[in-house]
């Protein structure tokens, strides 16, 4: 927020939320394990139960207040926090008094992240970044040497925080829904230790300082803390009892390097074991790591003003802090009708209330990661979504889609001797989409775009043999906020059925049944899960789909449609393991068949299947098949027992491996080389006929070129 340039922004007047949302607090945690190097496994360390579940709602606490009994001292009684207070200030204005290098750092963070964050295009991760994190524990009492199983459920809160997949996300008000904005970073505990030998990402230190406060003391052993690990390779966190009703602190980016890090006081902490009401939902975490990625409070700190900013456009301008649990709308500065972002992470409400980041909020730590903070992602897993793409309707018949750079979809065919409207010509049928769009066709000469709109919802249009409808330019408006690009199938004449993430992350499903679209114009069916990827969705036969999304852990999840209802369950999924670096791919080459492709941590490629009573290799299990993929891999099934999968290696060139109905070839593990420089390969979503096999994708200078060997 800022006193300066905001507006209260609602969504367009058909931004229509998705009915049927609800929350997935019931909903079983899902986990999983990564795959086992070599060995060909991705197997999970436990089988959870076959629902996915929500995130442990929000939570936070704390504000400028050092514990003890003085500006940055220790004391005080060991009492949880009733209030939030958080220290990022005191450590802040300390530090401009005290470092002329860091007055220098933060001028040149702040001039960059304007440069970025001012584009005409807002920064965005190509892919997800993924932090390690080691947990340094100082305890003094038994009680505040917290237990592995408190560490982790604060994890858990983090990575379902920043990639807006918490469950609670549903309570933000319907005109800041647009706001809502998925950071793609994840969070993980570190499994090699600063020496290079494997560690659980977790430090313990008994002392005999009975509290701590802001003035770094617990980040020192010789001061009764724990000194860091480096702050270019991991997130530290130090969890303590901090004194005076301080819930937490951290270090802006461009301070020291050995005082870098949050620190949370131990109730204020994950959502178990010694977290205490109303800071046990683990958004203290949340509120001080988005400091830690170089955002302000809300409110500006500027007391209760209204002169202060957060260097955030989207955030409405507030007088000072909200505490406890608001009621919307809560009018402050003259910001009615809709009042202040109170739900906001970076305010001071209580965990319970604080449920998002905004968009501008989430380009400022973009930008951070993409600077100051840039040594600290150790991968980027990359998760594109499909674009392009092509179908084909017909022997000799194809249909290109891609968005222009106005954002409108354009649409070039080939009809058996040449390319309309001309070979480097496209028609342009308008619209202006977030991601590339879905098309399906379902018959001769009939096809049908989605894509999802400006404000989120999604928007169809079809070309019905002789002319585009509703009009040239002009689509349906379908209703929902989808937090991902739509997926459709079609599984016959007239029917189609068109998947989305709704706004807190659940599956959302809606049908065309050759007359209506159900259960609605503008509703959607729940499916229940909090999801990490679009939806991959395949329909081997007549009234089937099958259904798969990675989960909050990572792992791979399964429902699907036999009939006559969802199974296992309504909002139940089926847990096929492994820990995915990528979107799943699915394909079925015959009736009650499926094979899925996802790549793992370690950037291999993984395959199992269904061959119509089992999974192979096992529920849980996975096949190894090789490579170092630098993208989704794409795949194709061109007639019975025959997969063709494309992926990209580490020197940006194209490979390819087949099955033949007996065996991988050119082996289990290899890949054929089929050179080029592809900037990114993307999922081919087409109906293939005799040995076509559709594989797109973008070169550095347009072409891919056989030769062009990394």
């Amino acid at each position: 927020m800022g006193a300066k340039g905001h507006r209260d922004e609602e969504p367009a007047d058909d931004a229509v939320g998705m009915s049927g949302v609800g929350s997935a607090d019931d909903a079983v945690g899902m986990s999983g394990a990564e795959p086992e190097g070599d060995s060909g496994a991705m197997a999970a360390t436990s089988g959870p139960s076959p629902s996915m579940s929500g995130a442990p709602g929000p939570g936070m606490s704390g504000d400028g207040v050092t514990g003890g009994s003085g500006p940055g001292g220790g004391g005080g009684p060991d009492e949880p926090p009733t209030h939030r207070t958080c220290g990022v200030m005191d450590v802040h204005r300390r530090l401009l008094m005290t470092s002329p290098s860091y007055v220098a750092a933060r001028a040149r963070i702040e001039t960059q992240t304007l440069e970025l964050t001012t584009r005409e295009a807002l920064p965005r991760l190509s892919g997800i970044a993924r932090i390690p994190v080691v947990v340094h524990v100082v305890w003094n009492t038994p009680a505040q040497n917290i237990s592995r199983a408190q560490i982790d459920s604060q994890i858990t809160v983090l990575n379902a925080d920043f990639r807006a997949a918490n469950s609670d996300v549903s309570k933000v008000p319907s005109v800041f829904q647009p706001l809502v904005e998925d950071a793609r970073i994840e969070f993980f505990l570190a499994t090699v230790d600063p020496a290079g030998n494997p560690t659980d990402g977790i430090t313990r230190r008994q002392t005999s300082t009975t509290s701590f406060g802001s003035n770094d003391a617990v980040k020192f052993s010789a001061r009764g803390g724990q000194d860091a690990w480096p702050a270019d390779g991991y997130l530290n966190i130090w969890v303590c009892q901090l004194g005076g009703g301080l819930l937490g602190y951290a270090q802006f980016p461009g301070g020291p390097a050995q005082t870098d890090g949050v620190v949370v006081t131990h109730t204020g902490f994950g959502t178990t074991g010694t977290a205490a009401a109303p800071f046990d939902k683990g958004r203290t975490a949340t509120h001080e790591v988005g400091h830690f990625l170089n955002l302000f409070h809300i409110w500006g700190d500027d007391g209760t003003g209204c002169t202060g900013t957060d260097e955030v456009a989207d955030t409405p301008n507030q007088a000072g802090p909200n505490t406890g649990k608001p009621t919307f709308p809560k009018v402050s500065c003259g910001n009615g009708p809709n009042g202040d972002l109170f739900m906001d992470y970076m305010d001071y409400v209580d965990d319970d209330a604080m449920v998002m980041f905004s968009k501008g909020q989430v380009a400022r730590m973009t930008a951070c990661l993409e600077t100051v903070r840039a040594p600290l992602v150790t991968t980027t897993v990359v998760r594109p979504a499909p674009a392009g793409p092509v179908v084909s309707w017909s022997a000799d018949r194809l249909d290109a889609f891609v968005l222009g750079i106005d954002h409108a979809v354009f649409h070039k065919w080939w009809d058996g001797s040449a390319w309309g409207p001309s070979v480097t010509g496209y028609e342009n049928v308008g619209g202006i989409g977030l991601d590339a769009p879905e098309v399906a066709s379902w018959g001769p000469d009939r096809l049908d775009v989605f894509v999802r709109g400006a404000n989120r919802a999604i928007f169809h249009k079809w070309w019905d043999g002789s002319a585009w409808a509703p009009s040239q330019t002009g689509y349906e408006n379908l209703g929902g906020i989808g937090m991902s690009p739509p997926r459709v199938a079609t599984w016959g004449p007239n029917r189609l059925d068109v998947f989305v993430l709704g706004a807190n992350r659940a599956l959302h499903h809606k049908w065309w049944d050759g007359s209506a679209w159900s259960p609605s114009v503008s509703g959607y069916e729940a499916l229940g899960g909090v999801c990490m990827s679009p939806p991959a969705v395949v329909s081997w036969g007549e009234n089937r789909l099958d259904v798969f999304v990675i989960g909050i852990d990572n792992a791979l999840y399964h429902k699907w449609w036999d009939g006559s209802a969802w199974a296992p369950a309504a909002t139940g999924w089926e847990y096929l393991g492994g820990v995915c670096a990528s979107e799943p791919v699915a394909v079925s080459w015959a009736e009650d068949r499926l094979d899925l492709f996802v790549v793992g941590t370690n950037g291999r490629l993984y395959h199992k299947s269904w061959d119509g009573s089992a999974w192979s290799p096992s529920a849980t299990g996975w096949e190894l098949l090789g490579g170092v993929c630098t993208s989704t891999p794409t795949a194709v099934a061109w007639g019975p027992d025959r997969l063709d999968v494309f992926v990209t290696g580490t020197n940006s060139a194209l490979y390819h491996k087949w099955w033949d109905g007996s065996a991988w070839s050119p082996s289990p593990t290899g890949y054929t080389l089929l050179g080029g420089l592809v900037g990114e390969l993307r999922t081919a979503e087409a109906a293939v006929t005799a040995d076509l096999l559709p594989v797109q994708a973008s070169a550095t200078d347009g072409v891919p070129t056989s030769d062009a060997v990394g």
